[in-house]
């Protein structure tokens, strides 16, 4: 460390040059500068403070933040002395006499003669600090670029005007490096604010309104944040982008790119902070850089050096972007950006030192038992084989975390020559391409290791583990029939410790059959897979085989048994068993999401699916998809949530352009069909249902796929067909679809199917069959808990189950229909008028309004705020009269209605059109 000035008593030379007025003087304020009242606020409130520290590396806003303070000092009338400091300030008589001549400014009283620039450096510092220690209105001196100063001198006469501060005076020093002033003693004794990198940071509101309101730029939601994530809320790097920005067209693209090799941002970071740094220090950067973490001993191992713990922490300290990733500062990483400069410097300048320094992480990385890291390494070291062999020791395990994307990573970098080597693994990479729903590479990976390994003397097995991939390819592109036909020949071929192998293509086997109504046959091969992997790691199947198995109930009806299924398999610690991978977790909790969305717990089910979702997307098959963007923007639409809901059906659509799936594209499209039905569009319905038929190819006669088992186009077509007034031509295909499905066991798409004939039978005016129909349905819906069935079909069924309720008048009972039931169905239906073309078919005396005209105005104000959820005594006192009164209306009120109770008389209100 160059070290300027050693003793006191330097300054008798009349040779020193005079002051620099532009060192008094704050940077002129740019259009671009955001401000940061929070921050100013901080520090101009610090009254206990007498020093304010900000320190950040290069282009984090220190000096912007030091002049917006200056400005809330000027404009609350407290003095304020500039100094921007340089290396030359070193010299300890040039440093007095610059903050001398900015310290004329402040209101302090002065006696004698003038001192001259001639005055011995020896009386100047006493003279200052006198100065200072003697003024009794609020100041402030702010001294600015304070990495400059490493003289002794300088140093201690700095902490000597801390101490001689009053309690009005505060010292603001912004600096690239932690100064050595005795922080840790300053702020001990509660006289520091310390404002760090991580305050100066931009949150993502401040680099939004930076971006557009600043630098005029009319960058997206997702454009900026993924700006501010790459930067990390630097200030400089996220100006540097806009004005990459402002010259191009391609914005989505160029952010999502954007690294340290942007050659605005490497122009700044080489010759602002690169070029500063020691020979030694510039090395040990760059040597580093093919680190995602560092650690001293690693850090040797790497460079061949003893000193890189001095060096972290010395980096550290100037704030050279190094992120401390635990509390015992063991391990760090660079900044996102500054570490892509410093990679990408290197691959430039020295190809072959990359490679080697890539190698000796790897070692470094296997001796410490940690293949993870060493294997990218290898890759990155250019070393396939190694890798290979890494790999290939560790595939079981890292399969069984749940690692797939990362297998793929790793393989995707193999040639294929040197993976023809590893058939098992190869084998491998076929299951993790299908994972990662990559089916035609998995295809293609599949037949070439076949070929490959002709002559091999286990071919048979290779044969037998392809056979089983292809068939589990075949359940993902919804080829069940092939699917079964091929996978039952083939489960018990598998090899004994093919145990991944044989539980994916049961579980596969297992959807195939229950798509095909082949539950015994499904509920056999679960036992079988059940018996085999008992005791394996990969457990993790029994997660998808309890989905399975709720899936099961669910089809056939029994609703409460999948939710009791459901609710004991989330109960057990599944991570203790699978090593913490996702996708056995995931087909629970959609599966139960689902099962909880049907029995109206909407608050539970999505969070369920809010969990899930993330992890649906990484990996999950298309059925999983599609149950959970479906339930998820039902639910939105539930809660009026237009905006959520069709974002949720376009990415559904999207995923299903991605990985081929018409079944995922159709399914967005029919439930905007639904969506526009219920809200009376039926010309925007229509069109729906056209382009759902576009990729309707999925859909078979013989087929029922657990994600669309009530979602259909024969049943949306219905739908539309009542709502339109063409009921009849419904009707007759409903009942074929309902005996069709009586036959299969799908009892959960006949509930549909009745409710939906009920509404059809209503519209053709046949009241006794259409409530005969209702009975039936509720009477199962009710043993076993469904109510969004009813629910999603909107308000017009909401109607019809009230006329049925009036008319069976406190006979529920008798059609088996568990009480309550009925009464908490249709106090979740939105309060709406009946519609008057079905209310006059079913029931032509319900709008005629006797029953309005028998109701007292009091009666009917009883009635609205019974419908409102009131209690007898909040209507008493919204109507002024006592409790006894109230029940008196409400006896006359059930008279006159003929209900039986306060349920009854307002769903009689509501069906007559008496209250909304």
């Amino acid at each position: 460390m160059n070290i300027v000035g050693a003793d006191d008593d330097i300054g008798n030379d009349n040779s020193v040059p005079g002051v620099l007025a532009s060192k008094l003087m704050p940077p002129a304020d740019s259009p671009t500068q955001l401000d940061r009242p929070h921050l100013v606020e901080a520090m101009y409130g610090a009254q206990t403070a007498r020093l304010v520290l900000i320190r950040a590396g290069a282009g984090f806003g220190k000096t912007t933040l030091m002049q917006q303070y200056a400005a809330r000092c000027r404009a609350a009338q407290r003095s304020a002395v500039w100094l921007r400091v340089d290396a030359a300030d070193n010299d300890l008589l040039r440093f007095l006499m610059h903050l001398e001549a900015g310290m004329e400014a402040l209101p302090i009283p002065r006696s004698g003669t003038p001192e001259t620039v001639a005055r011995p450096a020896g009386r100047l510092p006493d003279r200052l600090l006198e100065r200072i220690a003697s003024c009794a209105r609020p100041f402030s001196i702010l001294l600015d670029d304070f990495e400059a100063i490493q003289s002794v001198p300088v140093l201690s006469f700095v902490q000597r005007l801390i101490q001689a501060l009053p309690p009005c005076g505060t010292l603001v020093i912004g600096s690239r490096v932690t100064p050595e002033l005795g922080v840790g003693r300053i702020r001990a004794r509660g006289e520091l604010l310390d404002i760090n990198p991580a305050a100066l940071r931009f949150t993502l509101a401040e680099a939004t309104a930076f971006i557009r309101e600043k630098c005029e730029l009319p960058l997206g939601d997702n454009e900026i944040a993924t700006l501010h994530r790459c930067t990390e809320g630097w200030a400089t790097a996220i100006y540097l982008a806009t004005l990459s920005l402002r010259t191009r067209s391609d914005h989505a693209s160029f952010v999502a790119s954007f690294s340290g090799t942007n050659l605005d941002l490497a122009e700044f970071l080489a010759e602002d902070i690169l070029v500063r740094q020691s020979e030694s220090c510039r090395t040990f950067l760059l040597d580093t850089s093919v680190l995602t973490q560092l650690s001293a001993p690693l850090c040797d191992a790497l460079t061949g050096r003893d000193d890189s713990r001095e060096m972290l922490d010395y980096l550290e300290r100037a704030h050279l972007f190094l992120v401390p990733l635990d509390n015992e500062r063991d391990w760090y990483r660079y900044h996102r950006l500054f570490g892509s400069f410093l990679r990408h410097r290197l691959h430039v300048a020295n190809p072959e030192r990359e490679r080697q320094l890539h190698a000796a992480a790897a070692r470094w990385y296997i001796d410490a038992g940690r293949p993870v890291p060493a294997i990218d390494h290898l890759l990155d070291a250019g070393r396939p084989e190694e890798a290979l062999e890494q790999i290939a020791l560790h595939t079981g395990s890292v399969l069984g975390a749940g690692r797939i994307r990362m297998l793929a990573r790793w393989l995707d970098k193999i040639p294929a020559d040197v993976l023809a080597s590893r058939p098992r693994t190869g084998l491998t990479y076929a299951w993790v391409l299908l994972l990662n729903r990559r089916y035609a590479d998995a295809m293609k990976t599949v037949h070439r290791i076949l070929a490959d390994n002709e002559s091999a003397t286990d071919r048979d097995s290779f044969a037998v583990e392809a056979e089983a991939v292809r068939c589990v390819l075949f359940a993902m592109n919804d080829q069940v029939d092939e699917c079964r036909r091929s996978g039952l020949a083939i489960l018990d071929q598998l090899r004994p410790d093919a145990i991944f192998a044989y539980c994916s293509l049961a579980n596969s086997l297992v959807y195939s059959l229950v798509s095909t109504h082949r539950y015994d046959e499904a509920r056999g091969v679960l036992s079988r897979a059940l018996q085999r992997t008992q005791d394996h790691p990969f457990i993790l199947m029994r997660a998808v085989t309890e989905a399975l198995e709720a899936n099961i109930d669910m089809v056939q009806g029994r609703l409460g048994t999948a939710l009791a299924r459901l609710e004991s398999a989330a109960g057990r610690d599944w991570s203790n068993l699978y090593g913490g991978m996702s996708g056995g977790k995931t087909s629970i909790d959609v599966s139960w999401a689902l099962v909880l969305y049907e029995t109206n717990s909407l608050d539970e089910a999505n969070r369920l699916l809010a969990g899930a979702l993330p992890f649906a997307k990484g990996n999950s098959p298309p059925d999983t998809l599609i149950v959970c963007h479906l339930t998820s923007a039902r639910i939105a639409y539930a809660r009026g949530d237009k905006e959520l809901w069709q974002r949720l059906l376009g990415e559904l659509e999207q995923l299903g352009r991605a990985v081929g799936s018409a079944r995922m594209r159709g399914s967005a499209w029919l439930e905007r069909a639904r969506a526009a039905t219920l809200e009376g569009r039926f010309d925007a319905a229509a069109q729906a249902l056209r382009s759902a038929a576009l990729h309707g190819e999925w859909e078979c006669v013989d087929v029922s796929l657990r994600a669309n088992e009530i979602d259909l186009s024969l049943i949306a077509q219905c739908r539309l067909d009542i709502a339109q007034g063409n009921p009849a031509s419904a009707a007759d295909t409903l009942v074929k679809a309902m005996e069709q499905a009586t036959a299969r066991q799908r009892h959960w798409r006949v509930l549909k199917l009745r409710v939906l004939h009920a509404m059809a039978l209503a519209g053709m005016g046949e009241q006794e069959q259409s409530f005969a129909e209702l009975t039936e349905a509720l009477h199962m819906a009710s043993q076993e808990g469904f109510m969004r069935t009813f629910l999603d079909e909107g308000e017009n069924l909401g109607n019809l189950i009230g006329l049925w309720a009036a008319h069976h008048q406190g006979r529920f009972g008798s059609f088996g229909i568990v009480p309550g039931f009925v009464e908490r169905l249709l106090a979740q239906f939105a309060p709406a008028p009946l519609d008057a073309e079905i209310a006059a078919a079913v029931s032509p005396r319900a709008v005629t309004g006797d029953a309005a005209d028998a109701l007292t105005a009091r009666e009917l104000d009883v009635l609205r705020m019974l419908s409102a959820g009131h209690r007898n005594r909040v209507i008493a006192e919204k109507l002024f009269v006592s409790e006894l009164t109230v029940k008196s209306h409400l006896r006359k009120i059930n008279s006159k209605l003929g209900a039986q109770n306060r349920t009854q008389a307002v769903a009689i209100g509501r069906t007559r059109g008496l209250i909304q």
